[in-house]
């Protein structure tokens, strides 16, 4: 009789050629395992001899095959060629290191990657007292372990420090005209040292990135209409910009932007008593400040042009990422300033007050105008919901009030209810002027929440370059 054989149903093989293919799928994923008899990257002789046999010259010394009397080139560290970044302590230059191109023959003693290569560096200092090593620098994709060595590679360490993940920061004591010897080991995706991993490399004297000199955190007052008083000569003079301040102390001022976008920073006040420069450096968004970091610099302004010699700094800053602003001097100079921050404001600038209240909200704008310049100031209404009876009150660069205006023309909206204030002066002397906008003393508003308002400024027939500081 013959036999008959029935077919598999459509379904079940569907489901055995999905758990076939999953199935494989899950094998490759796992990626090269010590002994399939490939010496794939991630493994080398330190950690799967299996698939990498061990080879004189590979640049891993492979205890206990390999040793310094059998194999100089992997096991025996040639300090004599290693980079002397002695110059880089005073320029502030990065060095950038592959640790690709290191050799695994030493360890960190305070904590070692398994199979990781090391790079080594030396400097000699020209002063006595504490020195900072970091790779705590944007451009360090990869976790970093620092060690500072007196006099040789396999010297006696000074200090040793092994973060968890990214850069790292180590403060040692040093001696002037005494050798030294920096090892920097790596542990990122790939802890032999992926072709793509990368750290930079600084040294410096210790400074207000390190907790000398003044710092202040200004996050609280940011657009709160203050402005900040700061005196820079007791400064540590550790951080240059790209455009100056190398040889100038300089305060620190923290921030973490409350909003993104264009701001600007300057030094244009009476109370400012020297040449002054400003720079500014951004962190990362997970926290991380790059204060000690020339790479982490956005922005740096010396005084130009009718401004000088106070600084004004243009930057574009990121909502809830935390800045380092330095005040510095030119050309090694220190005094007291006085800094004002805010959001740029272009002529014509439209924004709304929070409330209907006369005194309870003033949203406040600085402008620069020199001496003699005629400049006009009109506040009007952008429309018939948010309509408002609103006033203007203009102030001095020393504060003094010049003029309270109201009640000048028929404001534009909603149509014409309110009457709006402008006024046209001459600048009496150079410096930063500030206007607030507010409601009248009649509160009258279409909104009680909200009230809307284009402020206009222009200096000697030119849109001013205003900053809001006072927003509220």
């Amino acid at each position: 009789m013959r036999r008959r054989f029935s077919a598999l149903p459509v379904r079940l093989l569907l489901i055995l050629t999905l758990t076939l293919t999953v199935a494989c799928d899950e094998t490759r994923d796992n990626g090269p395992a010590c002994g399939d008899g490939t010496c794939a990257s991630g493994e080398n002789p330190g950690n799967c001899v299996a698939d990498c046999p061990v080879t004189c010259g590979d640049g891993w010394c492979t205890a206990p095959i390999e040793s310094r009397e059998n194999c100089a080139p992997d096991c025996v560290i040639d300090c004599a060629t290693a980079t002397d970044l002695s110059p880089n302590i005073a320029s502030g230059e990065l060095f950038y290191g592959y640790p690709a191109l290191g050799m695994d023959a030493d360890a960190p003693s305070c904590g070692s990657f398994e199979g990781a290569r090391e790079v080594y560096v030396r400097f000699t200092p020209d002063f006595t007292g504490e020195l900072v090593v970091s790779t705590q620098h944007p451009s360090t994709n990869t976790t970093t372990i620092l060690e500072v060595r007196e006099d040789t590679c396999d010297g006696s360490p000074v200090g040793c420090v092994a973060p968890q993940s990214g850069g790292a920061t180590l403060t040692v004591q040093v001696q002037a005209l005494r050798a030294y010897v920096v090892m920097v080991e790596t542990g990122g995706g790939d802890a032999a040292g992926g072709e793509d991993d990368v750290f930079a490399l600084s040294l410096g004297r210790r400074g207000v990135c390190d907790g000398l000199g003044s710092v202040t955190d200004i996050t609280s007052e940011l657009l709160s209409g203050q402005t900040f008083a700061v005196d820079t000569s007791g400064g540590a003079g550790s951080v240059a910009g790209t455009c100056g301040g190398g040889t100038a102390p300089e305060t620190r001022l923290t921030f973490v932007a409350p909003a993104g976008g264009e701001w600007i920073a300057t030094t244009a006040h009476p109370a400012t008593t020297y040449d002054t420069l400003l720079h500014l450096r951004q962190g990362s968004p997970d926290g991380t400040s790059f204060c000690a970091s020339s790479e982490a610099e956005i922005a740096c302004a010396n005084g130009a042009g009718s401004i000088a010699p106070a600084s004004w700094m243009r930057f574009d800053a990121v909502e809830g990422v935390f800045h380092d602003l330095f005040v510095d001097g030119a050309d090694g100079a220190s005094g007291t300033a006085t800094l004002l921050l805010g959001l740029a404001a272009p002529s014509p600038f439209a924004a709304d007050l929070l409330g209907c209240s006369h005194t309870g909200f003033v949203d406040r704008y600085a402008f620069f105008a020199t001496a003699g310049a005629e400049v006009t100031l009109t506040a009007d209404t952008v429309d018939a919901p948010t309509a408002a009876d609103l006033r203007l009150r203009l102030r001095a660069p020393d504060g003094t009030e010049l003029h309270e205006a109201d009640d000048d023309f028929a404001c534009t909206f909603p149509p014409p209810q309110w009457s709006c204030p402008t006024y046209t002066f001459t600048a009496p002397a150079a410096g930063l002027y500030t206007t607030e906008i507010y409601v009248g003393t009649s509160e009258a508003c279409a909104d009680r929440t909200r009230v809307g308002y284009e402020l206009t400024v222009n200096v000697a027939g030119t849109p001013a370059e205003m900053i809001l500081f006072g927003d509220q």
